[in-house]
């Protein structure tokens, strides 16, 4: 199937680091309750907030390097190298998941606040601690604030043979794409973020599917 793609210049593109530092430091903003400094992020003034810009500008870079990888190298390479990097977030999320989960417990503990456990969504390692680990290892158990790093991943680790049906037919998997988030919208939109008692997360995959597509659809 000949190839249909027509790639930026290689290089780092400063840019494209400069607006995911910016997206970034929106999440951080809009985590931060009651605070003034993030009324100017985009959540309240678009249909959409930094998550999606953070989730489109790592499409676009993703895109265009490990395309040019697989037309250089074939599909195989591409995708080993772009599944060694889905593993290295892997890696990073447990080790950060394990952080955080010590941290809460400390603070709870060190100060008798027990109720810091329900507020950071970690009570399910109380009561369910076996099962919350499995969860928290399959990227479905998400504390709060950790919503964003296990969503790329499993984006991330889907993307090969999206990146390589891009490269070849990129109308036709955009179309499946637009197709795939109208058809989640009539979908229940919540999905579990953790064991039953614990309160389901907002973020929907499908949201975010489609802006990684749209920004390798882009180029």
């Amino acid at each position: 199937m000949k190839i249909n793609a027509t790639l930026p210049e290689k290089g780092r593109d400063l840019r494209l680091d400069l607006f995911r530092g910016v997206a970034n430091w929106a999440i951080f903003l809009d985590h931060i309750p009651d605070n003034v400094v993030n009324w100017i992020t985009t959540r309240n003034y678009g249909f959409s907030d930094a998550a999606d810009l953070f989730v489109f500008i790592s499409g676009y870079t993703a895109s265009f390097v490990y395309a040019r990888m697989m037309i250089d190298r074939g599909f195989i390479v591409g995708a080993t190298r772009l599944t060694k990097r889905v593993w290295q977030l892997y890696v990073a999320h447990v080790i950060l998941f394990v952080i955080y989960i010590v941290s809460i417990g400390y603070v709870a503990q060190r100060y008798s606040d027990p109720e810091i456990i329900n507020e950071f969504n970690v009570a399910g390692l109380v009561e369910n601690p076996i099962e919350t680990l499995r969860q928290g290892l399959l990227l479905k158990f998400k504390p709060v604030n950790l919503d964003v790093l296990p969503l790329y991943i499993a984006l991330m680790g889907l993307f090969p043979p999206v990146l390589w049906m891009m490269l070849r037919q990129p109308g036709l998997t955009m179309l499946a794409s637009v197709a795939l988030w109208l058809a989640a919208r009539q979908a229940p939109g919540a999905r579990s973020a953790g064991p039953e008692r614990i309160s389901r997360s907002s973020m929907h995959p499908s949201r975010f599917t489609f802006a990684l597509r749209t920004s390798s659809w882009g180029w």
